[in-house]
């Protein structure tokens, strides 16, 4: 059997990956079990969807981090969710789907849009650019990043609004966390992959904002991104 490949980005920002949906993707690979074989790309054109990530397996590539889990809950026969309820199940989803097509944009926010962060999320992801390319791929980057916000509606909040809605949806995940070492009870599903990708993302990369400050007060959530980050990344 030929090992996956995991296509996605080069460690930044202090993260793995510092794309949460490349971080979610590889979690599932580690929660499955499955060997795997990371091939950074700089370029998330050379994913199917022109995104990434991706993976390539047994000579097929699927895109998306969900339609990677399917891929690996049919093929591998992995139930991410075992043990859960309908209802159970269902709360996972719902709260996956909030980070993942709102809080996103938040965090999408806070690195391209925000003046105080943007320097140090340039410098990491352009800095290697020769010199012409430098400033100018950065530039064209980020004004169709602010078109993105734009258009799926986060963008024509003010900073404060914004920041408001995303410390909003980390209170909610704290919440419900509540004390139980995993997001929905004493082992890892799923949803895990999700939950530790975005906290990560709002939490380690080396600047501040609200959402941030929200996280760190929720000593149930900072310790749960700590026992994560042990348990997959060691």
């Amino acid at each position: 059997m030929t090992m996956i490949k995991l296509l996605k980005f080069p460690p930044g920002l202090g993260l793995p990956d510092p794309s949460p949906f490349c971080m979610k993707a590889e979690l599932l690979l580690k929660m499955a079990d499955l060997a795997y074989e990371p091939v950074i790309c700089v370029n998330p054109r050379k994913g199917p969807k022109g995104k990434l990530p991706a993976i390539a397996d047994d000579g097929g590539i699927i895109g998306d981090s969900e339609f990677i889990r399917r891929h690996l809950e049919r093929k591998y026969i992995v139930d991410f969710d075992k043990g859960l309820g309908a209802r159970e199940r269902a709360t996972a989803h719902a709260f996956a789907r909030m980070l993942e097509e709102r809080t996103y944009w938040v965090a999408v926010y806070e690195r391209w849009i925000d003046e105080r962060n943007w320097p140090v999320v340039r410098a990491a992801l352009f800095g290697g650019l020769p010199p012409p390319l430098r400033s100018l791929v950065p530039f064209i980057a980020r004004r169709k990043v602010r078109d993105y916000l734009h258009g799926q509606g986060l963008g024509r909040h003010t900073r404060d609004e914004v920041y408001a809605l995303g410390a909003a949806d980390i209170r909610a995940v704290a919440e419900a966390l509540g004390d139980k070492a995993y997001f929905m009870g004493s082992a890892p599903t799923g949803v895990d992959a999700t939950i530790y990708a975005f906290v990560a993302a709002l939490l380690v990369p080396p600047f501040e904002s609200p959402v941030k400050d929200e996280i760190r007060r929720h000593a149930n959530l900072v310790a749960y991104a700590e026992r994560m980050r042990a348990r997959y990344y060691g």
